[in-house]
């Protein structure tokens, strides 16, 4: 026997059930708070990641007399990271319960590793400040710095492209006039044709 739970976008005689959807609502709710909490990310890296690139010239002196100002810096990095992967976790908890999903194994095991990845390159980043005197300091925190925004532009592409446009499209079932429908915020319905109403109207009168 044939699991139709199993094949959202095969299968469209299966109805989703309302709870079913309740959940996705939620994975996808989570998901722009996540995305959100990496725009929080970036924009803390760039407040190093631009002085750093548009000044090639600061000597190891220099940086290492705004060594409490870096630490500091580096403490807000790890807590913003650290922020990102709470509520990354809370998104992979939120999608466990579609595991009959076979798209959403995949998906959920791309977004596991793009985290991992992440993680990786961010703790990379923060060994660095344990040798503010070194000479290549300013270069390579922003080798450090390319490289995780380059990790984090592949996980948004993994959410944006991939899990949210399977769980609107397969799950949710949503089509370009649902989205049009949100944009203006009304619903589109059948209109009762201006004859019948004329009628209705003139019976109601007698």
């Amino acid at each position: 026997m044939v699991n139709k739970r199993k094949i959202y976008a095969v299968d469209m005689t299966y109805d989703v059930p309302d709870s079913e959807k309740d959940m996705a609502t939620r994975i996808v709710l989570h998901l722009d708070f996540l995305l959100k909490a990496i725009k929080v990310c970036e924009e803390h890296l760039n407040l190093i990641y631009t002085p750093f690139k548009d000044n090639q010239n600061i000597t190891p002196e220099q940086t290492f007399a705004a060594r409490a100002a870096l630490r500091r810096y580096r403490d807000k990095v790890a807590d913003n990271f650290n922020d990102f992967k709470r509520k990354a976790f809370k998104c992979f908890s939120l999608i466990q319960p579609f595991s009959f999903d076979s798209q959403m194994v995949k998906l959920s095991k791309s977004f596991v590793l793009a985290i991992a990845d992440i993680e990786k390159q961010v703790n990379r980043f923060i060994d660095l400040f344990g040798n503010l005197e070194s000479k290549d300091f300013g270069q390579t925190v922003v080798k450090a710095i390319d490289n995780i925004k380059k990790e984090m532009a592949q996980l948004e592409q993994i959410i944006e492209d991939r899990m949210k446009k399977h769980i609107q499209n397969n799950i949710l079932a949503r089509s370009w006039v649902d989205t049009v429908s949100d944009e203006l915020q009304e619903q589109v319905e059948k209109k009762i044709p201006l004859s019948i109403q004329l009628v209705e109207q003139r019976n109601k009168g007698k």
